[in-house]
């Protein structure tokens, strides 16, 4: 899979504090271990940043990670907790074309992120500042449910690989729904239907079918991207109203749910 990939690298040193005469590390902030394994979206009053109409932040935090959006591309960083503040670096996105708002509005996010904003959480709710910008956030569990899996028109956002993402190409309509142990969709170009035998956590496709037909060449590799994956075994994982889709070895699909 080619990954269309750009960088803004930062070089941020994350001080261990420790008290005089005193070895080891510190012990982490009271409820910095709560931020991780958590997905926050901007809340309806975000705080004191307009953002494009139509759009809201969403910032995923996984262990040493962050992925955020912001209306365009997907982006994703280094991050750690130092005391009150969040530290992000080395992050990157997709490179999808948006409106020029959309663009600015992604690297406003990137700028802001590394600006090693204070954070504090309470309970569902995560408030991060920097210079005179407030943004508050909420746990996407509480702001959206969780989306079945059976039902819903998962539309492919971007591509998987391993700790990369690419943007799907513009106008591209790839999407699968499963209902009564079946998929259906579109690579993008054709449509397809397979089986799809659901687990704890995972999907099993077989007997893949596609009804063939002459496809612009940025289109037949996605098709081929697509058709390639879903093969197998894959995990799958559901958060508010995007859908992973993993392989063993990393790669995989990111999907949204239609409203």
């Amino acid at each position: 899979m080619t990954i269309r990939w750009w960088h803004v690298l930062t070089v941020v040193a994350v001080l261990s504090i420790t008290g005089c005469g005193q070895g080891g590390a510190a012990a982490p902030p009271p409820g910095a271990a709560e931020i991780w394994g958590r997905t926050f979206v901007s809340a309806p009053d975000e705080g004191s940043k307009r953002l494009v109409e139509g759009t809201r932040l969403r910032l995923g935090f996984e262990p040493g990670t962050v992925t955020a959006e912001a209306g365009c591309n997907h982006l994703s960083g280094r991050a750690a907790v130092d005391g009150d503040r969040l530290v992000v670096s080395d992050v990157g996105g997709t490179m999808m074309a948006c409106s020029a708002e959309l663009m600015d509005q992604d690297t406003w996010l990137t700028d802001f992120l590394q600006q090693r904003p204070r954070w504090q959480l309470d309970g569902d709710t995560l408030v991060l500042s920097a210079g005179t910008t407030r943004l508050r956030l909420v746990d996407i569990r509480s702001a959206e449910p969780d989306r079945p899996l059976t039902g819903p028109r998962w539309s492919v956002q971007s591509l998987i690989d391993g700790d990369a993402a690419a943007s799907v190409p513009a106008g591209a309509d790839a999407h699968l729904t499963f209902r009564d142990g079946r998929v259906t969709g579109s690579t993008g170009c054709t449509d397809v239907d397979g089986a799809a035998s659901i687990g704890d956590g995972s999907i099993t496709f077989s007997r893949l079918t596609s009804r063939g037909k002459a496809c612009p060449p940025e289109l037949e590799a996605l098709e081929r991207t697509v058709l390639g994956l879903l093969n197998g075994k894959l995990a799958y994982r559901i958060t508010g109203d995007r859908l992973t889709l993993t392989r063993a070895d990393g790669d995989g699909l990111d999907l949204r749910a239609a409203p």
